[in-house]
């Protein structure tokens, strides 16, 4: 559990040496290095070994690691055995005024929401430090590594002296924060990212890397090149912004001619965070839930139900069902008592999974609340996709044993009156013109790379005018004085 809670990939002497290897091809003379989680301090004394500085400082909340190390290292090392998360001034008093500082390390891969889950104590301070807007926040996107904060927090404090960051994490972490020095204007000089084989190095199914920000010139900048690995250093591909829109690798920048705003909203399927509640699977006997009880409840707030694995099959299986206690978000749900009693003994039975629901998106709602619902949530065909699955695998969704088939929050859809305005929605979605705006702005690394924000700045007018098919569009949907009125 402990192990888990720190997040403690202990780093192999051979990938703490090819880290050490990339950075000295940058011709690097620090005259401090500082690790902010050291552990068994291998990244830490080969950096010190290969660079030389006046002083080094390792800092490690497990005094199990510090107590080994201080009993092997030269004077110029100091160990601190302390949280990360008060250090600061440590590291502030340990550095003079025009040092280059060199800031190494192997921060903990696991998330601020997991700790809390673990009930750990060694959390930074809860604050929404993205500034993520509140109904994105309350639905998950607040959630972040700690990797990520701690490498945030020494660029925030350190980035405006001679500085250098070297860090091994998830390719996902070092992206977003570039995606926040963009978005604040940080002045760099460069930064890089050399992908490592976390399977071979941590036993670890995640897409890694060493990632390099380099501070000693404070240059406008806003580009991130990406090498092939840590092994091979051989530029792959440059990421950043064109025209103020970010795109995976530039090189594929001229794809920028359908951006824009969709005119059909993409959402997230049905969330509910209770799913040996609320789903089904089907069986000879009928329903039956995660506990593995028969379940029989009237048949009118039950639809069919798919998942992002569903959605990535070649064929419609169906499987599953789902409950649905609301049409739209705070709708009262005590007509389910009056209206659907068998439903509402059940839910009764099962009132303490509700209960246990972390969200706050459930707070102060009320009974047996669901989110992400709405008018869109009920119409008869979908155009889907996983939002989980590194492809770009779009589906049609159309209605089952004459009900309207629902989706799980993982998967993105649009939603239509008519099986045609669906179909040819799907047909523009499947052009080279769309795959290839797509694949050149989506992080495919990340842990859910298929995100609504990238496809709701698709303009289907644009893309419909680029295939030749604006007469078809327009027929569909109206002109764009029509639209204007019909998406506003």
């Amino acid at each position: 559990m402990k192990k888990r809670e720190l997040g403690d990939f202990q780093t192999p002497s051979v990938l703490a040496d090819l880290l050490v290897n990339v950075l000295k091809t940058k011709k690097l003379s620090p005259n401090v290095i500082v690790e902010p989680t050291c552990g068994e301090g291998s990244i830490l004394i080969a950096s010190h070994n290969a660079f030389n500085p006046q002083k080094s400082l390792g800092i490690e909340i497990q005094k199990s690691y510090t107590d080994k190390l201080a009993h092997n290292l030269t004077n110029n090392i100091s160990i601190l055995n302390k949280d990360f998360f008060v250090s600061l001034p440590n590291i502030k008093e340990f550095i003079s005024e025009n040092e280059n500082i060199l800031f190494v390390g192997n921060p903990p891969w696991v998330t601020n929401s997991e700790l809390s889950a673990l009930g750990s104590d060694n959390l930074p301070d809860k604050n929404n430090f993205d500034n993520i807007r509140g109904i994105e926040a309350i639905t998950g996107k607040s959630n972040f590594d700690i990797s990520e904060y701690i490498i945030k927090l020494l660029i925030d404090n350190f980035s405006h002296k001679q500085s250098f960051f070297a860090f091994l994490c998830k390719i996902s972490v070092a992206k977003k924060i570039m995606n926040r020095l963009w978005k604040n204007n940080l002045q760099y000089k460069s930064a890089e990212i050399y992908p490592i084989d976390s399977k071979k190095y941590f036993s670890a199914a995640v897409d890694a890397c060493l990632f390099y920000l380099d501070c000693s010139e404070k240059k406008e900048n806003s580009e991130l090149v990406v090498f092939d690995s840590i092994e091979n250093p051989v530029k792959k591909y440059t990421s950043g912004f064109y025209k103020n829109v970010y795109f995976e690798d530039l090189s594929k920048k001229s794809a920028l001619t359908i951006y824009g705003k969709s005119q059909f909203i993409w959402r997230n399927g049905v969330k509910h965070d209770c799913s040996k509640v609320m789903e089904f699977s089907i069986t000879n006997n009928g329903l039956q839930n995660g506990y593995n009880e028969s379940v029989d409840i009237e048949s009118d707030l039950v639809f069919p139900y798919l998942k992002s694995s569903d959605l990535v099959k070649d064929k419609f299986v169906d499987r599953k069902r789902i409950l649905v206690t609301q049409k739209f978000i705070n709708e009262p749900t005590d007509y389910i008592q009056i209206k659907y009693p068998k439903t509402w003994a059940y839910l009764t039975e099962h009132t303490e999974d509700f209960e246990k629901r972390k969200s706050v998106i459930y707070k102060n709602k009320c009974r047996y609340s669901i989110f992400s619902v709405g008018d869109y949530t009920f119409k008869p065909y979908k155009i889907a996709i996983s939002g989980l699955y590194k492809s770009l695998c779009f589906k049609l969704i159309t209605p089952y044993e004459d009900k309207t088939v629902l989706l799980d929050d993982t998967c993105n859809f649009i939603s239509f009156d008519s099986k045609e305005k669906a179909e040819f929605i799907l047909e523009l979605l499947q052009t080279e013109t769309a795959l290839q705006y797509l694949n050149a702005r989506i992080s495919w690394e990340a842990k859910r790379p298929v995100k609504t924000e990238v496809l709701n700045s698709i303009d289907f007018e644009k893309l419909a005018k680029i295939e030749n098919k604006a007469n078809l569009y327009y027929g569909l949907f109206g002109s764009p004085v029509v639209q204007n009125l019909l998406f506003a």
